[in-house]
C-alpha cells in the first residue's frame, strides 16, 4: 500500500513538472519563410509561451542572400528562466517576376499581301536569368505571331504580334546624280537615269514614266518629273531641274584653275577619290605617305603622285635635317616601287608654316625650305583649307562651303584635302566641289614642277 502511495506521488510530481514546462517552455515560429528574389525583407522569429511574448529574447543570424535564389537556413536561439533552446527554420529566396519579350518593329506591323512574314527579330530578357532569348517559342498562325518564354523559376510571358496584309507604303525613286544640274547653253543634256524600288514589289525601273524636256538651246530652268506607281496604287514622284545657264566669258573668270590636293594616302578611300574624279574628267594630285595599287591607278590616269612623309611623326620628322630626308628618301623609294618614277614635288607634313617643329628642333623649317629647293625639290602648301582634319571632317557640308567659298578666278587655287580612312565625308563633299568649280568657269588640273607656287610664311 506503501508502494503504490508513493508511485502515485510521483506521477503527481511528474506531471505537475510537465505542466510547467508546457507553460513556461519557449516557442518558437518563423513569421515569413519566402523572400523574393532582389526585394527588401525582414526575417522576423517570434516566441511565446502560454502566457509570456518572448520575441524580443530571440537571437538569430540572418546569412540570407536575397540577390541568389535558392534555400537558407536561419537559425533562431532563446534563452528563458531554465531553457536554452534552438531552432533551424528554412528560408526560399524565389523568382516570381515575369520575363519580359520585346518585339522589333512594334506589335503590329504591315505585310505585303500574298506574302509571307518575315520575322523582325525580338529579344527576351529576365530580372534573374538576363538574356533569355533564345528560350523564346515563336508560333505562326493566320494573322498573329505568339512569342512565348518561361524563365528558370517557371514564370510565363507571352505577347502577340499582330499581321496586317496590306500595302500602303509608297515606292522609292533615286536620281543618279544631282537634282539640280547646269549646263551651258549649246551643251548637251543626258538623264543620268534613275531607279525605283518598292517594299513589296521590288525593282520597278522599269514602270517609272518620265514628263519634261530640257532646250539646251534657250537659257531657262527645265524640270523633270518622274512618276511611278505600284501594284497597289502607292504613287510617289521626284523632279530634277535642269538650268541652261550662258557659258561666263575670260574676261570675267580669268584663268582660274583649281588643283585638288589629298594628304595622307592612299587608304581604303583612296579608289573612290579616283572613281569620282575618273567619272568628272578632272585630274588632282596625291602628297602620299605610302603606294599600293591605287596609287599605280592614279598615276596611269594622269594624276599626279607626290611625296608627303612615310612616317608622318613630327617628333621624328623634325628632330634633325637628317631624320627629314631619311623619311623623304624612304617614301620617295616606296612611290617608285610602285608606280617607276621619282617624283619632286613635296609638302611638308603640317606645312611649312608649321609650328610644332618648334618642340623638336629650332629653326629647322627655315633650313628645310631652302634645302629640298636645293637637292631638286619644289615645295606646295595651300591656300584653301577644306578643313577636313580639323573640326569639319564629319560635315560634308562645310567641307564643301570651305572650299567654294574661298575659289577665285584671280589665284592659284590650291586645295588641301585628305584621303585617309576617316575622311568619308571628304569624299562625299567632292562631286559637288568639282561640279561647282566646272559650272562656274574653273578648270582642273593636276600639279607639275611648272605650276605657280603657292607657300606659306615660315614661322620656325
Amino acid at each position: 500500500m506503501k508502494k503504490l502511495k508513493s508511485l502515485f506521488l510521483i506521477l503527481i510530481v511528474i506531471t505537475f513538472l510537465l505542466l510547467i514546462y508546457s507553460v513556461l517552455f519557449p516557442n518558437m515560429v518563423l513569421e515569413n519563410d519566402t523572400i523574393y528574389y532582389n526585394k527588401e525583407y525582414s526575417i522576423k522569429i517570434k516566441a511565446y509561451n502560454l502566457f509570456t511574448d518572448l520575441t524580443d529574447k530571440v537571437h538569430f543570424t540572418d546569412n540570407v542572400d536575397a540577390s541568389k535564389i535558392g534555400k537558407y537556413t536561419v537559425t533562431g536561439k532563446i534563452k528563458y528562466l531554465f531553457f536554452n533552446r534552438k531552432k533551424n527554420f528554412t528560408v526560399s529566396v524565389v523568382d516570381n517576376e515575369k520575363p519580359l519579350i520585346s518585339l522589333r518593329g512594334g506589335n503590329k506591323t504591315s505585310v505585303c499581301p500574298g506574302k509571307k512574314y518575315e520575322e523582325e527579330g525580338y529579344t527576351a530578357s529576365d530580372n534573374y536569368d538576363k538574356d533569355i532569348t533564345d528560350k523564346v517559342k515563336v508560333s505562326y498562325n493566320d494573322d498573329n505571331v505568339l512569342y512565348e518564354v518561361n524563365d528558370s523559376s517557371g514564370n510565363y510571358y507571352k505577347v502577340v504580334r499582330k499581321l496586317i496584309f496590306e500595302d500602303k507604303e509608297k515606292p522609292t525613286i533615286k536620281l543618279n546624280g544631282d537634282k539640280e544640274m547646269y549646263i551651258y547653253v549649246g551643251g548637251y543634256f543626258e538623264d543620268p537615269s534613275y531607279t525605283a524600288t518598292d517594299n513589296c514589289d521590288g525593282d520597278i525601273t522599269s514602270k517609272v514614266i518620265t514628263s519634261g524636256n530640257v532646250d539646251t538651246s534657250t537659257v531657262g530652268t527645265y524640270t523633270i518629273k518622274y512618276e511611278v506607281t505600284d501594284e497597289k496604287g502607292n504613287k510617289s514622284e521626284e523632279t530634277r531641274d535642269v538650268k541652261v545657264i550662258t557659258r561666263p566669258s575670260s574676261s570675267y573668270y580669268g584663268n582660274g584653275v583649281i588643283y585638288l590636293t589629298f594628304d595622307d594616302g592612299p587608304s581604303n578611300l583612296t579608289g573612290q577619290i579616283i572613281n569620282i574624279l575618273e567619272e568628272e574628267g578632272v585630274k588632282a594630285t596625291f602628297f602620299v605617305t605610302g603606294a599600293d595599287v591605287n596609287t599605280k591607278r592614279a598615276y596611269d590616269l594622269g594624276h599626279a603622285i607626290a611625296l608627303h612623309s612615310y612616317t608622318h611623326d613630327y617628333s621624328y620628322i623634325y628632330a634633325s635635317a637628317s631624320n627629314y630626308f631619311e623619311d623623304l628618301q624612304m617614301i620617295s623609294d616606296r612611290v617608285y616601287g610602285v608606280i617607276g618614277i621619282r617624283s619632286n614635288i613635296i609638302r611638308f607634313p603640317g606645312g611649312s608654316s608649321n609650328t610644332i617643329s618648334r618642340n623638336y628642333s629650332s629653326g629647322i623649317m627655315t633650313y628645310l625650305t631652302s634645302e629640298v629647293v636645293n637637292r631638286g625639290y619644289t615645295y606646295f602648301d595651300w591656300n584653301i583649307d577644306s578643313n577636313d582634319a580639323g573640326s569639319d571632317v564629319y560635315n560634308s557640308t562645310n567641307i564643301y562651303s570651305n572650299v567654294i567659298n574661298n575659289l577665285s578666278h584671280g589665284k592659284t587655287n590650291v586645295v588641301l584635302m585628305h584621303d585617309s580612312a576617316n575622311h568619308t565625308a571628304t569624299v562625299n563633299a567632292l562631286r559637288d566641289i568639282i561640279r561647282f568649280g566646272k559650272n562656274n568657269g574653273y578648270s582642273f588640273d593636276a600639279i607639275t614642277s611648272n605650276t605657280p607656287v603657292v607657300r606659306h610664311g615660315v614661322n620656325n
